[in-house]
């Protein structure tokens, strides 16, 4: 099952996965501004990304 995966670069830490089945790019988008605010005020960058295959 494909999932969004929401990194932090400096540590290549998954701060969290999301199901692709319910969560579309621009919800994610959307999640990521609210949810991880405050590592983004902090100066990290953080990408989504497709999860890798199990």
């Amino acid at each position: 099952m494909p999932f969004w995966e929401v990194v932090l670069d400096n540590d290549k830490k998954i701060l969290g996965k999301y199901n692709q089945r319910y969560f579309s790019e621009q919800k994610i988008g959307e999640i990521v501004k609210k949810k991880y605010e405050q590592e983004i005020r902090q100066g990290h960058n953080l990408t989504i990304r497709l999860s890798k295959n199990d």
